[in-house]
Parts: C-alpha cells; structure tokens; sequence
C-alpha cells in the first residue's frame, strides 16, 4: 500500500521550508498493510484523514518533552480518522466489509492486550492509560501516532472493533472525517460544561477552535460564544457555527472587548496588557502560545477555569499570578472517553455522532480541502501557511 512515513532522520536530497523542518523527514512510500494485532481487529480503507494541529507541532518540531516516550518514529501518522472497513478479525461481530465507520484511535491497556485496566482505562479514560509505551503494540497514544497501526496518511490502518463506530448516512464523507476533532471538543465541554446563557470565550478559529464553538452549542445552546479569531475566513466560520461575538486576535483591546462583555472592570497592566477584575468562568484556549495562555489566566474570574486544547509544551513569559491570585483552575484536554450527558453516559464518539445525525450540531459548513497523498508537501504546507491558504481544514482524500 502507499503510504506517508514519517522517519527519525531526513530524507537524503530533501527540502523543507524553515517553518516545516519535518516536511524532510516525509517520504511517500510503499509499505505492507499492517497485520491485526489480535482476531479483534479490523483492516480499514482510509477514506478521508485529517491533517491534525498535533501532526503540525510535530513537525515543526515543536518541544514536546513529557510526550518522548510516547513517540518513536517511524511511524504512519493521521489520527483523524475516517474509512471503510476492508477486512475484519475472526471474532468480529457487527461488523461488516464496505461499512463506513468513524474510529476513536485510543489504545489503551485492552487493545494493548492487558487483561486488568489500569486506573484510568477503568473509569473510561484510554486516551490518558498509563501503559501507552508498554503491551502488543508500539509506544503512541493514538493510532496515527502508533508504529504497530498504521495511520491515515496510508491506504489502509487496522483499528480495534470496540473502537468503531458506523456512520449514518445522513452524514455525509466530508462531515464524518470531522468527527475526531469534533469529539475532541466535544469531551472538553462535557467535562468543562457552560451553564445556561453564559458566557464563554473561546480562544482561537482553527479546526480546534470551531469544532469548540460547535461542542459547546450542542451541549448548551442558549451559552453565549466570544470568539477570538485571528483570520476573517475564520470569523466567518465561527458565526456560522454559533459564536455570537467576534474579536479580532490581530487588533489591540482584546481583553478590553472580553471586559466590556463580561461587564467587568479591565486593570491596564504596567508591563503590557490588562487584567479584569472579574471575567467569565469558562475559557477555552485552543492554541496555547505565550499571547493566548497570559490573556486566558487574565480574562477568568475567580474560581473560573481555564480549558487548554492546544499542544502547550515550554512557552516563555507567562505571568501565573492570576492562578493564585483569583484561585484559578487549568484544566487539560487531549482525546476522547466516556461522559455523563444528561443521566446518559456513553462513549464521546458515540454522542458526537448523535448530535451530528439529529443536527444538534451542524459541521457541513467546514469543508476540508483534500489532496491525494502524492501532493502531500503541497497539503502540509498549505496546512501550515493558514493567513495565505485561507484553509480551515486540510486533509488527505485517501
């Protein structure tokens, strides 16, 4: 099968523009389609595969350090998963050959052929297991991430069975490959949730962002959405999906237009920027820089709670005093699980396709621009080039 590999060492020959150091270390490529780690598992045609804001960090070569034992190349990556299933284990059942089927990518400690859970798998947690690096299969917390699976960015990948989840005809290609970080979001407002007709900021209008806009109407439609975006193609893409204010990330007054909607009082700092005296209680930041973490801490109100979405790893200048001085709470979020939705848990994947069918949210005006995986430079560097490609999302037509 042909396939994207993503190698420790750069490619004899090869070029990359400086801000995709890691576009050197790609070469598409012939390579055997995995074998199913137990009769379990099934073999899937990738259809459509995401380019994840993840697969970017990484190459651009983005400091990761606590992630190191999770990651060993080579590696297929495409996390963003979405196919039909070509072949299926001896002890599959419901399943069958040519179904569509969305793929929550966790492997945790069952399908790393663990018989007792650790903590975390226990409670519905595999994104988090604590045995990521151990088991039947590679060091990855994702397949996608994962030597022993392949990836999206191939022609086929092998999932586990109690991983997949049919898809409705009533979404269509486009939309389904939008699940994956759809539920991403959709796990962060569950567990993080507004309440009726507050308001919420959420930092940032990429596919992160916009999947967050999305989540958080489907979970709380009355709550009332500030985005903060930093492209117009962006702004626009979030009205539509629910964000009832816009603030452009690019103009000065930023924390002055939260302040004002927030009906708060806004401190001007002596060393750049401003404080408010209260704020909301919900933020959301999906993309975790310097800039974005300082106005997040700055904007909660007391005991309120910052949500970070994006790959925050060794950003510099950043001032924790709101932590302690308005008693802050951060809060991670990363894959997917199992939540608690009114008196209903089930699995995020399994929601985020249920709210999708009976249109409690609506994806369909986000349309990945797809490429074939011989023009694989072109897509990553468009993907990585968002104010000149004006892409939202990009991604692999399989």
């Amino acid at each position: 099968m042909k396939a994207i590999l993503f190698l420790p060492q750069k490619q004899l020959g090869a070029t990359a523009p400086e801000h995709l150091p890691g576009l050197a270390h790609l070469r598409l490529t012939d390579v055997p389609v995995p074998d199913l780690p137990s009769e379990n598992w099934v073999v899937i045609k990738s259809k459509i595969a995401g380019i994840c804001g993840s697969d970017l960090g990484f190459l651009q070569g983005k400091p990761m350090p606590a992630a190191e034992p999770y990651f060993q190349l080579p590696i297929i990556p495409g996390h963003e998963l979405f196919g039909a299933i070509e072949a299926v284990g001896k002890r599959v059942r419901g399943f069958s050959v040519g179904q569509r089927v969305s793929v929550d990518p966790s492997i945790g400690c069952k399908e790393r052929g663990f018989k007792s859970l650790c903590q975390q798998c226990r409670t519905g947690n595999p994104g988090i297991c604590e045995r990521l690096a151990e088991g039947c299969l590679s060091p990855g917390i994702l397949i996608g991430t994962c030597r022993t699976t392949g990836g999206g960015w191939g022609e086929y990948f092998v999932a586990p069975s109690n991983r997949l989840f049919p898809v409705p005809d009533k979404i269509d290609d486009d939309e389904a490959s939008l699940l994956e970080p759809f539920a991403v979001c959709l796990r962060a407002v569950l567990n993080n949730p507004p309440q009726k007709k507050e308001l919420v900021v959420v930092i940032g209008a990429g596919t992160i962002g916009l999947m967050n806009v999305a989540a958080l109407k489907a979970v709380e439609p009355s709550c009332r959405i500030v985005c903060i975006a930093k492209y117009p193609f962006q702004a626009k893409l979030a009205r539509t999906l629910g964000a009832e204010h816009i603030i452009d990330a690019q103009k000065a007054g930023v924390m002055e237009r939260v302040g004002e909607l927030a009906q708060t009082k806004v401190h001007k700092l002596s060393q750049g920027g401003a404080l408010l005296a209260g704020g909301v209680r919900l933020v959301y930041d999906t993309i975790t820089n310097d800039t974005t973490i300082n106005q997040a801490l700055r904007m909660t109100c007391g005991k309120g709670t910052v949500v970070i979405l994006g790959l925050a790893a060794l950003p510099q200048g950043i001032d924790w005093t709101p932590i302690w001085l308005k008693e802050i709470k951060i809060v991670g979020s990363l894959t997917y699980g199992t939540e608690v939705f009114k008196g209903r848990q089930i699995d995020t994947f399994g929601r985020a396709i249920e709210f999708i069918a009976r249109r409690r949210a609506n994806l369909t005006a986000v349309r990945p621009r797809k490429y074939p995986l011989e023009r694989y430079r072109e897509a990553l560097t468009e993907a990585a080039s968002k104010k000149t490609s004006g892409a939202v999302k990009v991604s692999f037509a399989v």
